[in-house]
């Protein structure tokens, strides 16, 4: 079975839920750029950052990041407040060595009864959209 979601749907969707404007962009089959736009001294910067799939263990996820100078100063201090925000579910976020992170997305609450009936095969990029391909447990 195959999911897909087009890159100005989810931007929509996290613009009405969180009020936060990211731009999303296809690099290639592994890869997706994000982006989100920082006012700095009154000038509006566009600050990067380029996501890869590298793999998936169970209902763990493997991605791994890159970008411009200083992406790794921004990342650990991201995460590490999204943990102290809400520390009960600090646990599914694990970052490694590598600019690796690990999501368990089988330990999310709304994600736990749908990997009890789905596996997750792949996760791929298109110029229009992310596909996901699940099988049915």
């Amino acid at each position: 079975m195959k999911l897909s979601i087009t890159y100005a749907e989810l931007q929509d969707y996290v613009a009405s839920h969180f009020k936060k404007t990211v731009n999303l962009g296809y690099v290639d089959e592994a890869t997706v750029s994000v982006s989100v736009p920082i006012k700095v001294f009154g000038f509006t910067k566009s600050v990067g950052i380029n996501i890869i799939v590298k793999k998936i263990e169970g209902a763990d996820l493997f991605l791994s990041y890159d970008g411009k100078m200083g992406i790794d100063l921004l990342v650990s201090p991201a995460i590490s407040y999204a943990k102290k925000l809400v520390p009960e579910k600090a646990d599914w976020v694990e970052q490694m060595p590598g600019n690796i992170v690990k999501l368990r997305l089988g330990d999310i609450d709304k994600l736990q009864k749908v990997f009890e009936k789905v596996e997750l095969k792949t996760i791929r990029f298109t110029p229009e959209r992310i596909e996901a391909d699940i099988a049915l447990l």
